[in-house]
């Protein structure tokens, strides 16, 4: 069996391939930290937000984490009774409205009723 066609030009490749990698890129988000009341803020951590998980990493040390969601990893992190609020960085990709299609024509010859 002869290998598959190349799909497209190179440059083509590559754009598809940029594509593939926006509409599955994670999204990022922060957990900040309050300080007193509104006085001051900083990112506490950054993070990656995947369909089924995300990633944690602390600001300005080694330790990263695994959650099952942002928000979980918020969760957890406020009970240390830090007042952490969980800023999403990315807007999340907008699902294309469907719109409404013309019927679909099958083959299928269908008389008229003339009267």
């Amino acid at each position: 069996m002869p290998d598959p066609a190349p799909l497209g030009t190179p440059e083509e490749f590559h754009l598809m391939l940029v594509d593939l990698a926006n509409e599955f890129a994670p999204r990022r988000f922060a957990l900040c930290e309050e300080y007193g009341d509104r006085l001051d803020g900083a990112v506490f951590a950054w993070g990656l937000a995947f369909p089924d998980s995300a990633l944690l990493r602390h600001d300005g040390r080694t330790s990263t984490g695994h959650f099952a969601t942002a928000e979980s990893a918020l969760r957890l992190f406020a009970r240390t009774g830090r007042r952490l609020r969980l800023i999403w960085i990315d807007t999340p990709t907008p699902t294309p409205t469907p719109t409404p299609t013309a019927p679909v024509d099958h083959g299928v010859v269908v008389p008229s009723k003339r009267q």
